[in-house]
């Protein structure tokens, strides 16, 4: 499948998707009543979204749920991304609505067992949660015979920005996929990655411009 930003351009400006309603983590209280928030805004998400950027649609499935709640075996609870990640999961419609198409990754053929998988597409939506600016990176998994990407993940991380729209261009400024934690990707490993950048690089962003 191949994915392009077809409608929108690199210069427009995007506004950002406001959080209302942060919660902070000091007790196990606290984390419970973020799961549960989360778990009920994803589920009542669950379906087809579109892509405004560039028209293909994912689906948020138990599956996404579960990644999003229980992102590796050994997570910590009040790990203050992990948090983050769960109060911007929340919002993940609006963002991947919302969201720039950056690049897509193969699955490595030594590190999967299921030959159905075809692809990593990587999306970044622009975020401001707890009085800070975020850029929100969003995982989708295509599938052979499938016409329809799986919501996997989201990940974010803060970046300084003082206006209410950001420019494609500076959404995209500097997003390396190898930063975001890797390990939640059973596919990839660091040293793969980097082995298949050179090999990818024209593919990794795709513009139309009219």
């Amino acid at each position: 499948m191949l994915i392009r930003n077809k409608y929108i351009d690199i210069n427009d400006k995007i506004k950002f998707i406001k959080s209302k309603d942060y919660i902070n983590v000091k007790t196990y209280k606290d984390i419970k009543l973020l799961i549960k928030k989360a778990k009920n805004s994803l589920y009542d998400n669950k379906g087809l979204i579109i892509n405004k950027a560039t028209g293909y649609t994912a689906k948020i499935t138990n599956k996404t749920i579960n990644k999003i709640i229980h992102p590796k075996t050994n997570f910590k609870v009040f790990n203050s991304r992990y948090i983050d990640n769960l109060n911007a999961s929340c919002y993940l419609k609006d963002l991947f609505e919302n969201a720039i198409y950056i690049d897509t990754l193969k699955p490595m053929k030594q590190k999967t067992n299921n030959q159905s998988e075809i692809g990593y597409h990587h999306f970044v939506a622009p975020l401001k949660m707890n009085n800070k600016c975020y850029k929100a990176l969003i995982t989708v998994k295509e599938s052979i015979n499938s016409k329809t990407l799986y919501v996997i993940s989201v990940q974010i991380f803060t970046f300084n920005y003082f206006k209410n729209n950001i420019l494609v261009k500076e959404l995209i400024d500097n997003i390396d996929i190898w930063n975001y934690d890797l390990q939640d990707y059973n596919h990839y490993d660091y040293n793969s990655f980097i082995a298949e950048t050179a090999e990818t690089i024209e593919n990794e962003l795709i513009w139309i411009i009219a």
